[in-house]
């Protein structure tokens, strides 16, 4: 009859949301996961350069989250986060021009 009784009383902490954050620890406190930006193209006219980075086109001194652009390159993109510069590139291209003349 103890027994029973111990696991009538032990029941609750079996029963746990595993779907929940640990003890003490609220929803709030786990890290934001920092979005990922990809530079999808580079566009170019005689008055400006232009981003495309995840689908939205850009020119400098625009946000896109937490990221401005700081300056559009022939082949990359300098953004600020959070007061820190990164370099967002094109992959190289697949097939390189010849540097022979005829």
């Amino acid at each position: 009859m103890i027994g029973l009784a111990a696991l009538f009383v032990a029941a609750p902490v079996f029963a746990l949301d595993p779907t929940q954050p640990p003890a003490g620890r609220a929803a709030s406190d786990v890290p934001e996961v920092v979005a990922t930006l990809q530079l999808q193209a580079i566009l170019r006219s005689p008055e400006r350069a232009s981003a495309v980075i995840n689908g939205q086109n850009l020119k400098v001194g625009d946000r896109l989250g937490d990221a401005r652009i700081l300056a559009v390159r022939p082949h990359s993109v300098v953004i600020d986060r959070q007061g820190t510069q990164q370099e967002l590139r094109l992959s190289a291209p697949i097939i390189q021009t010849s540097r022979t003349q005829p």
